[in-house]
This record gives structure tokens, sequence and C-alpha cells, in this order.
């Protein structure tokens, strides 16, 4: 096709040397590039090639200079029968023949003129039928084949084989052809090159273990897998610091194809938890509260003046937030402080005695016994001796 559309067709003479340059002319005017050099139509070719041939039948010689094939609209005008022009030539004009002699040599050279004409008919037509259709074959089937099995068959059929990058298919398993260029059935030429391509099988990829990963390098990743990747959603971690993240929904490794989301979960760093103010409030509903709240309590008890048996003197911290896990300190009042009754105060004066229980921060009241005779001693203790009492509370001596 490329040297039909830039190079002419050689004449005749070439390869067969002796045949007359009219008729070179007429193969170069019948395939002429040039569309406006063909002749016009059918009629008009048929009417050249009649001067041609009787031009062979009359044994015309080449001239010096004529146009031996007219141009298209000079032959429409010419008349059919009109035999062909020859111009003066160097050579003296021969004796025209005897009209027996003339019949007898049209009649021997009138075959072969037909011959010449059909030969050279027919070699026009091979020539564009080998140009159009028989330099070219058809592309054997090699779908779905493996790639050894393609290449064998296209080898058999005496072409080229050329393996393109692969790709992926959802149809066509991986491993085998899932297109050839040219594709089946078209025409390739003969000891031509047929490019296949194998399918890389289903495009599809596992997510990758992104926990720990910053947010920017999680999406990065998603990303090169050709993931869709929405908005992250937030989650407290005692674990996993804030920013990075804790997990993937689907989970790590599950096989997904290109485009699916793929939704992460980022830390937002250890929960705060509020401790709040526990002082002079119950040191059991505090310690269950702040042990529900994940946080360690430790308790101390002692005596407290001011702040009920039971109830929370004082904590560390006082206020704010902790994490998980931190340890909260509370005092726990023990009440006011308790003393004990010390021995030895029956029989001892009442200055003494009360000397002795004052000095305990006790108070001290006397009472005339019903034997009271005026003596100051002491002869009974309430609350009796070695009895715990708390600070301030008042023990009644009785004198005797």
């Amino acid at each position: 096709a490329y040297k039909h559309v830039h190079n002419d067709v050689p004449p005749p003479s070439q390869a067969v040397p002796g045949i007359p340059p009219y008729v070179d002319a007429l193969v170069a005017r019948a395939t002429a590039r040039d569309r406006d050099r063909r002749p016009a139509d059918a009629g008009v070719f048929l009417h050249e090639l009649r001067q041609v041939s009787n031009a062979l039948a009359g044994g015309a010689a080449a001239p010096e200079r004529t146009e031996l094939i007219p141009s298209p609209t000079a032959m429409v005008r010419t008349q059919p029968e009109a035999q062909p022009t020859v111009t003066r030539g160097s050579r003296p004009p021969a004796q025209p023949a005897r009209p027996a002699e003339k019949r007898r040599t049209r009649r021997r050279r009138g075959p072969l003129a037909l011959v010449l004409a059909v030969l050279l008919i027919a070699a026009v037509g091979a020539g564009a039928w080998w140009v159009g259709f028989g330099r070219y074959t058809t592309t054997p089937g090699v779908l779905r084949l493996s790639q050894a099995a393609a290449t064998h068959r296209l080898e058999s059929a005496g072409l080229h084989v050329k393996v393109a990058s692969p790709a992926y298919s959802d149809t066509v398993a991986k491993g085998q052809v899932m297109a050839s260029d040219p594709a089946p059935g078209d025409r390739v030429s003969h000891g031509g090159t047929v490019t296949i391509t194998i399918s890389r099988g289903v495009e599809q990829y596992p997510v990758p273990d992104l926990a720990g990963k910053s947010l920017a390098d999680a999406k990065a990743a998603l990303a090169k897998i050709k993931m869709d990747v929405p908005t992250p959603t937030q989650a407290w971690s005692e674990t996993v610091p804030k920013g990075e993240v804790i997990a993937t929904a689907p989970q790590a490794g599950t096989v997904l194809r290109p485009g699916t989301a793929v939704i992460l979960t980022v830390s937002k760093g250890r929960q705060p938890i509020t401790v709040g103010d526990w002082v002079r409030k119950s040191a059991a509903k505090a310690e269950q509260t702040l042990t529900k709240r994940g946080l360690q309590v430790k308790t101390e008890e002692d005596y407290s003046d001011s702040v009920p048996e039971g109830k929370v003197i004082s904590q560390s911290p006082g206020t704010g937030t902790l994490h998980k896990g931190d340890t909260v300190s509370l005092l726990v009042s023990k009440g006011p402080p308790m003393v004990t009754i010390p021995g030895g105060l029956r029989g001892s004066g009442v200055d003494d005695a009360t000397s002795k229980l004052e000095a305990l921060g006790l108070k001290v009241e006397t009472h005339r016994s019903q034997f009271y005779a005026g003596l100051g001693y002491v002869i009974s203790v309430s609350p009796g001796s070695g009895q715990q009492v708390r600070v301030g509370s008042t023990v009644v001596l009785s004198l005797f």
C-alpha cells in the first residue's frame, strides 16, 4: 500500500525488453497515482486498449515524439474505429502492403495482441490484488491462552510475537492473553508482528497494617493502592499517641478492589478523667466512683476535730483531670482523737485526778456521792479507767 501511494508502477519493458513504449504508456496511464491522469471511465480505457492492440497488430514502432495515448478528452471525441496516429519518424515510410497481405498480417498479429492485452490486464489485477489482499493473512485467535500457547500458535502461522506490558482484567484470568493487536480475525501482513497483552488478573490489594502510622502516612499508603479515604473517625486511646492510627475498617489484610472506602480511626490521645472534689464527702463513695472511672485510690485515716468520721479530710490531687491508672490519695477522718481514761484515779484527791484528765483533753465534772463526807477523795470515775473516749469528752468524778 505504501508503494502504491508513493511509487509508480514500473514499465513492462523493464522486465521484457522490446515491448513498445506505447504499451508502457498505457500501463503508466492506467496505474497513474494522480486520478486526473487515469482514463475517465471504462469506455475510455477500452478505446485506448483497442488503439494499443491495433498498433501492435500493425507492427507500429515507437515514434520519436508523440503522445501515443490521447488525453481523456481527446479519447472521448475520437471515433472507436480510428487507427492510432503515428507521427513522422526518421525512417522512410514503409511501402503499403497489398490488401491480401494486410489481412494475413492482421490475422497473425491479432491473437498475439490479445494475449499481450490479457496478460497486461492480469498483471495489473494481480498487482492490485497483492497490494490490497494477497500480502495479508488473518490473525489467529489467541485470547485466553497462556503466553506460551499463544506464542506457539502465532509463530506456527508465520507471525512474530511481541509481548506488551501486562494489564489488569476483570474477566481474563491471570497469566492468560487478554488482548492482541491486530485483534483475532483482523488482517496482518505475512511475517508481520502481533502484540499480545497478558492479564494480571483482577486488580485488588490487601489493606496494609497502618496501626501506629501518622494520618498523613496512612493516607499516602492507601492512595498508593487506589483506595478511597473518607474523613477519619477519632477515638481515645491509652496506648496509641495522639494523631496516630488506631485501626482500619476493613481491618488490615482484607483484600479490596480499587476505589473501596477504608475508614481510619485516629487516636485523640489518652482520655482525661475528672477527679472532682471529695473533701468532707463520703470516703467510701469517693473510692467507688474514682475506681469506676479507672483511677487508683489510696486511702489513709486520721483523727479530725472538724471532719466527721468516714468523711474525706483532704485529697491529692485536689481537682483537675488524670488519666486511666493514675492514683488519687484520700485522707479519711476517724473523727476526733481518742484517749484512754487512766487508772489510779479512784482514791486519789480530786485535784490530782482532775489534772490528769484535763491533761488528756478531757473535761471533768465532780459530784458528791451519797457517802460524801467532805474529804475530797475520788470514789468512782465515769467512764471508767481503761475506756476510750474522744478528746473533749466529759469525765464525771464522784467524791467522798
